[in-house]
Formats: structure tokens, sequence, C-alpha cells
């Protein structure tokens, strides 16, 4: 039991995160060729999240070292059963990741082959990407429903959107409370102008569906996971790896699916493991 006016005995654990730059280590993992651009404070947490980001074979090159700011930090307090009692978040450096730090690595944007966007972004610095690099392949996870709301305008640029249901029901307006919901919704989002819409469903597996009319639901086995922290990043990473790999459809929602259920398996954020995904094909 935890009194939350005392302190209390427990285990503090430190590890790199940021739904970006999960993404970002699980699609290196995977075997793509990845650039990060974010920004960093000078400090231990900046230390840690380059040096991760270097050992899982990421390109940092493009992330900034910001002299006076702190990294992003997010701290959550969890009970015996780990679920969340309370939560800090510490975001104050990304109001460095406006339009000017944007076009400062326009060489880097204009290199890529997809680029995958993390909704902490200002709206203004969302707004510069999605306009500048409109003919890339954009990506983005909305990570929850007020993200939702800010990348919502943006739809109409976005190639892909992976979604759970309540950030859904955000995007298409409306409440999705059963299975023949999930179409009307993904159809609702798809008529925004983005090519494709992955709805994931928790423990029930997924539903696609895109422009040209590539209609999937996949159930998963049933899974007790050992952490699901990160399950929903790898989900994305491997399916923009995926769509790298010009793999149908189809295909990349089983390597994402996969992806996931090993990281649920994973105690840490991002599995180690998920290489074993596609070792066949690299070796």
């Amino acid at each position: 039991s935890s009194n939350m006016r005392d302190s209390n005995p427990g285990t503090i654990r430190l590890c790199p995160g940021g739904v970006g730059r999960n993404i970002a280590e699980n699609l290196s993992r995977l075997g793509a060729s990845v650039r990060m651009i974010s920004a960093v404070g000078r400090d231990q947490f900046g230390e840690m999240i380059l040096k991760a980001c270097k050992d899982a074979g990421i390109d940092v090159s493009e992330i900034e070292v910001i002299p006076d700011a702190r990294s992003s930090a997010y701290l959550v307090l969890t009970d015996a059963d780990s679920d969340m009692l309370a939560a800090i978040s510490d975001m104050h450096i990304i109001k460095n990741l406006g339009r000017d730090f944007i076009l400062r690595h326009r060489s880097a944007l204009n290199d890529a082959d997809a680029i995958v966007l993390d909704p902490n972004l200002s709206p203004e610095a969302l707004e510069c990407l999605t306009s500048e690099w409109a003919e890339k392949p954009l990506f983005a996870d909305p990570i929850s429903t007020a993200y939702a709301r800010t990348l919502r305008q943006f739809l109409p640029r976005l190639h892909m959107i992976k979604c759970n249901r309540q950030e859904a029901e955000v995007f298409a307006e409306m409440e999705i409370q059963c299975e023949g919901e999930l179409e009307t919704a993904a159809d609702r989002i798809l008529q925004t102008g983005t090519e494709c819409v992955v709805i994931t469903c928790g423990t029930d597996g997924v539903f696609y569906k895109d422009r040209q009319n590539h209609v999937f639901r996949k159930r998963h086995k049933p899974l007790k996971g050992v952490s699901a922290t990160g399950a929903g990043d790898a989900f994305t990473g491997a399916m923009v790896y995926g769509w790298l790999m010009e793999m149908p459809p189809s295909d990349a929602l089983e390597l994402a699916m996969r992806a996931a259920e090993i990281t649920l398996m994973d105690p840490l954020t991002v599995s180690p493991k998920i290489n074993t995904l596609t070792a066949q094909n690299n070796s």
C-alpha cells in the first residue's frame, strides 16, 4: 500500500522513452536506416537518450543539444500491480522544436523515404512539416485523445494514422460501440484524405482499411503479457517498416502484431528481440 503524502519504499527504474524515440528504435532494430530529429538538454538524461539511440543503430547527428534546457522526462508512480497512481510530464524542451528548428533539418527531411511525426510537436511545427513535406509519406500515432484533437486538422496530409478506439472516436467524431462501427469510423477518417487507417483494439486485435479498399480485421491469440509499455510503438514501427519494404498491407499487419506481441512479453519498452522478426530477411 502507498501513502500519497508520505515517503514510500519502492523501485526506481530509468529507461529511455518517448513514443517517437521508441518507434525510431523499433524501426532501426527491424533493419531500417533511421535518423532521429529532436532535441535534448546538456544533462545526464540527454546523454542517456543519445547513447540508447546510438546503441540501437539510430543516426543521432540531427539531434540538437540545447545547453540551457532540461531533457524531457516522464515520471510515473505505480502501485504494486503496476497501475498508475500519478504521473508528471516535463516536456518544456519541445518549445525549442518550432518552425525554425524544423527548417534547420531540411536536408535530412528531404532525404527521407518516410517521416514519422510525434504528436507532442506544437501545431506550428506540425503545420510546417505537413505542408513543406506534404508529398512525403507521413505517419503518425496520436498517443492520446488530447493529441488526437491536435492532429485532427492534419489528417488530410497524413499517409497513415494508427490510433486506438478512443482516438479513432475523436478523429471520426462518433462513438464506436460495436464491431460494425469500426469500419464506419475508418471510412470517416479516410474521407478526410488520409491514405490508410489502423485502429488497434487492445487485446482484441486490429482493424485496417485504406483508400484502395483493402479491409482487414485481425485478432490476437490470447496473450498474457509482462508489460504493455511500448507495444503500440513496436506496432507502429513495424507498420512503417512494412511500408518501406513494400509489403502487402496484410503482411505488414501480421508483422506489426508479432512485433507488439514480442514487446508485450518483454519488460523493456523496446525489445532487443524485435530484430528476430526480420533477421531471416537481412542475413
